[in-house]
């Protein structure tokens, strides 16, 4: 029977995740318009507590922030496992602007990922990696040293 008790490493998770969550958000926009996607092996995933661990921590992470999140997981694809989150709040006046513009950056850098037929294979920028979220998110993980809260062991 499951506990109701609180997994240790879903606090632990969500404490090392609140950085990677933060620093999503463009900067001058009042901690409005952040997003984050990460793409892992799916054994991975299961080795770092499996995806509603995973998932649960980000949207816990996310609602310390204020954040009125949308979350998804995708288990299976060609890219391994796929979990984000994004902020949807309204954004207020004063900070529209800010996280239009780097709505539109983020949009402009997939679509330069994906390329044109017949176009050189262009290079990620750094600011829009998408490689990058994923490096931050291990890091998380191994900062939260999720084995050593995993109640299996």
């Amino acid at each position: 029977m499951p506990t109701s008790a609180p997994d240790p490493r879903r606090a632990a998770l969500t404490s090392a995740l609140l950085p990677l969550l933060r620093a999503s958000c463009p900067s001058d926009a009042g901690g409005y318009g952040g997003s984050v996607e990460v793409r892992l092996p799916d054994t991975e995933v299961q080795e770092l507590g499996g995806t509603d661990l995973l998932r649960a921590s980000l949207r816990a992470a996310a609602r310390q922030l204020g954040w009125k999140i949308e979350t998804y997981a995708m288990t299976g694809t060609q890219h391994g496992t796929m979990l984000g989150v994004s902020d949807r709040r309204p954004v207020p006046e004063p900070f529209t602007a800010v996280v239009a513009a780097d709505m539109a950056r983020r949009t402009r850098a997939a679509v330069d990922r994906v390329g044109r037929p017949g176009s050189p294979v262009p290079q990620p920028s750094p600011v829009c990696d998408p490689h990058l979220p994923t490096a931050e998110f291990r890091a998380a993980c191994a900062a939260a040293d999720l084995r050593t809260h995993d109640p299996a062991l």
